[in-house]
């Protein structure tokens, strides 16, 4: 009898080791089955497909605070070197071909016209840049 019971219940563990592996494969199959691989789009205007833009440098507003606009390139380089050593700023000299003529500006430019006008105003009290004025400038970035 207990050989007997051994028995079955082995074939009863057996039995129900294949039928759940069998299950098991069974619902891997549904699963691979139920997945579908075809895609539906739905229609795209042609204006919008293919809208390549090319990528631009952003302009980035700037201030520099000119000091001095010279006709030549020798009084304004002679001006530059004498406001560096008052102002202990860089300073650069630029021509500019509307006005013909040679600026002046403190450098590097100001990323806001309030920074921009409060160091103005503190050189013009010193009486010597009292025509010091804030140019607005667009840089690329």
């Amino acid at each position: 009898m207990k050989e007997f019971f051994n028995k079955s219940f082995l074939i009863f563990c057996l039995i129900s080791f294949i039928l759940s592996c069998s299950s098991s494969q069974e619902t891997k199959t549904e699963k691979t089955e139920e997945k579908d691989t075809t895609f539906v789009f739905d229609e795209i205007p042609s204006e919008d497909l293919f809208k390549l833009e090319t990528p631009t440098q952003k302009s980035v507003e700037q201030y520099v605070i000119q000091i001095g606009a010279f006709s030549t390139f020798e009084r304004a380089k002679d001006f530059a070197d004498q406001s560096w050593t008052k102002l202990n700023k860089e300073i650069k000299v630029e021509y500019k071909e509307a006005k013909k003529l040679y600026v002046v500006w403190i450098y590097p430019p100001f990323t806001d016209k309030i920074s921009a006008e409060n160091f103005r105003n503190k050189i013009q009290r010193g009486g010597e840049f009292s025509d010091a004025w804030i140019v607005k400038i667009d840089a690329k970035r």
